[in-house]
């Protein structure tokens, strides 16, 4: 499940953020959105894997290895590479896709019979950012919609396989392309290959949304890398609450991202704090204030006019429960009650 919380804005209020207050209260969050801002601005190539390391790395105040994580990842990769040429694939546009997606989900010699699982225990981030993590999940093999997808990718992306992550309502998935030259969901949180209409129907994706291209869509390199900075803003928030430069990280994002629903979220709930923590000052900042509010409601207007429309957590808690008790019929865990 994804955190809830991007409009398009005219570009005079989207930056109408004082210089002042734009400071990170963290040089390893500084560093890390300066390095994703260069893939997203042409200056440094786009690097998935990268930049989902940085935007972990931050929040652990650069403690974590990038070549110990490397180095993870290249061991899996390795095996990838076995699995392809001991099954005799590799003319198949799709063996990294199939080598991937067995050797998280199976239990097979390859992952040394432990594949990777949903996490169950608190699957939000909530009450942990570090949940959500890929570093985490290669760690305890546990995971959740946003770390299994991403892992996903990484390795497809290492292989030379193609892989898309795509959106549903609070949740992330895989698309790409199979044998036939049609379009594959990847679902990695309960292994599958959901049709098109089994998200809609799961996921209460409407209409609307769909039309307006915000769900169900591959996303391209550069969304990849805003959703990453999305990540890091999340984990700074976790540390250090919503302030000018959560709003300069979440508002970069949309530019490259415009129809992020969680980034819009994010934006609107980041100036809403920003304008009550203003207004209980004794000599608000009366120009300041305007413009936040300004901004907060063009925000609003722009989740309106997308045609979004909430997915409930209690609904989302449904499907979640329906996944626990899928692999309770597989012997994978035990049957939840509600």
């Amino acid at each position: 499940m994804l955190p809830k919380t991007f409009l398009f804005l005219p570009l005079t209020l989207l930056f109408f953020i004082p210089a002042y207050a734009q400071e990170s209260k963290s040089i390893a969050y500084t560093n890390a959105f300066n390095e994703q801002l260069q893939m997203l601005d042409g200056l440094r190539p786009i690097d998935f894997k990268r930049a989902v390391f940085i935007s972990e790395d931050a929040y652990y105040n650069n403690k974590l290895s990038y070549q110990g994580f490397c180095t993870n990842i290249s061991n899996i990769t390795a095996q990838l590479k076995i699995m392809i040429k001991i099954k005799g694939i590799g003319q198949y546009k799709t063996a990294g896709n199939w080598a991937t997606f067995s050797f998280m989900t199976d239990t097979i010699p390859a992952n040394s019979f432990k594949p990777f699982t949903y996490d169950f225990d608190d699957f939000t981030g909530s009450k942990d950012w570090s949940k959500m993590f890929v570093t985490k999940l290669l760690q305890t093999h546990s995971g959740n919609c946003h770390s299994l997808p991403y892992l996903y990718k990484i390795l497809c992306d290492e292989i030379g396989a193609k892989s898309y992550l795509a959106f549903a309502p609070n949740h992330c998935y895989i698309k790409h392309i199979n044998e036939n030259g049609q379009w594959t969901n990847v679902e990695l949180t309960n292994p599958s290959f959901p049709q098109d209409q089994e998200i809609i129907k799961q996921m209460y994706v409407t209409v609307e949304e769909i039309r307006q291209n915000i769900y169900m869509v591959p996303l391209t390199p550069k969304q990849n890398i805003a959703c990453t900075m999305r990540d890091l803003a999340e984990g700074y928030k976790s540390k250090y609450g919503y302030d000018r430069f959560f709003l300069k990280m979440v508002s970069t994002a949309l530019k490259y991202y415009p129809k992020s629903i969680p980034l819009i979220q994010h934006k609107a709930n980041c100036l809403l704090s920003m304008i009550k923590a203003e207004e209980h000052k004794k000599n608000p900042d009366t120009q300041l204030l305007a413009a936040d509010i300004a901004m907060h409601k063009q925000t609003i207007r722009i989740i309106n006019e997308l045609g979004y429309k909430d997915m409930p957590l209690e609904l989302y808690k449904e499907w979640v429960n329906a996944v626990e008790k899928e692999k309770a019929k597989r012997g994978l865990t035990k049957t939840i009650t509600n």
